[in-house]
């Protein structure tokens, strides 16, 4: 204990280059013993760590990341730092690091969603959804990125953003592209995003014609033999067949599909 609050202070207290090394040493104190991070919580190492977070150096940032993703394995510490601010300047982080600090601010945010609807609201609210978007999208930071997106995705409400920010087609692309670890997190973000949601189990069907056809079906979607989606609503199933129309409307013969009715017609046209 003595030796956590001797880094607590000079957290605090210290110069720059001591405040990095703190940071660092405390973070790696946190990473596998919950009793350590209990303890840097106690010894009121959080607030520090957020203060790092927030005006330290480039380097300094992403080390108090680091140390933050380690403490937030923690449930009681999520509350922690997410009511010393934590969560706005992991956003800027997110938006303006270097890849590598991306990839920490991303884990970070993963951890603080884990188990926390409160605290996926306010990471959302805090503008995470787009820049998490584009990390999956052009980043090198795919899995914790996704993992964040995944995990923001259990709160009902942030479903919507997170399609309505392009975040299905990445999530796609990484499914079938990634690593075993990214496809791992890509096939549940995908998953939570489904559930309840029509229109975002059909942007996700739309990976392809069988999988569309499968949505309409059977309400459910698998890609890879993962599933993607299951116990989809009739609302779900019926856009599905509207758009698989929509896609074999142009290999029906003129004469054909003009004794089509107009109400169909209308409505085959809307999810063109």
């Amino acid at each position: 204990m003595a030796e956590i609050v001797g880094l607590v202070r000079a957290l605090r207290e210290g110069d720059d280059a001591a405040k990095a090394t703190a940071a660092r040493a405390l973070g790696d104190l946190a990473r596998y013993t919950d009793a350590n991070r209990v303890l840097i919580a106690e010894a009121g190492g959080i607030p520090p760590l957020v203060d790092l977070l927030r005006d330290g150096s480039a380097a300094a940032k992403m080390t108090a990341a680091e140390a933050l993703r380690s403490l937030a394995c923690n449930d009681a510490n999520m509350v922690t730092i997410a009511a010393a601010g934590g969560i706005p300047p992991l956003v800027d982080l997110l938006r303006d690091g270097s890849a590598d600090a991306k990839a920490a601010a991303a884990a970070t945010l993963s951890n603080l969603a884990s188990d926390n609807d409160a605290i996926r609201v306010l990471i959302a609210a805090a503008g995470a959804i787009p820049p998490l978007v584009d990390v999956v999208r052009n980043g090198s930071a795919e899995k914790w990125a996704a993992a964040a997106l995944r995990n923001l995705a259990c709160n009902e409400a942030n479903r919507v953003p997170i399609a309505e920010n392009g975040g299905i087609p990445p999530l796609v692309e990484l499914l079938r592209d990634g690593n075993a670890g990214n496809k791992e997190q890509a096939a549940w973000a995908l998953r939570h995003l489904a559930l309840n949601n029509s229109a975002n189990a059909v942007a996700i069907a739309a990976v392809g014609l069988e999988a569309l056809v499968e949505l309409a079906r059977g309400g459910r979607v698998t890609v890879n033999e993962r599933w993607l989606v299951r116990n989809a609503g009739i609302a779900a199933k019926r856009k599905a067949a509207l758009v698989v129309a929509a896609l074999l409307r142009a290999c029906v013969p003129e004469e054909v599909r003009s004794r089509v009715p107009y109400d169909v017609n209308t409505a085959i046209v809307s999810y063109l």
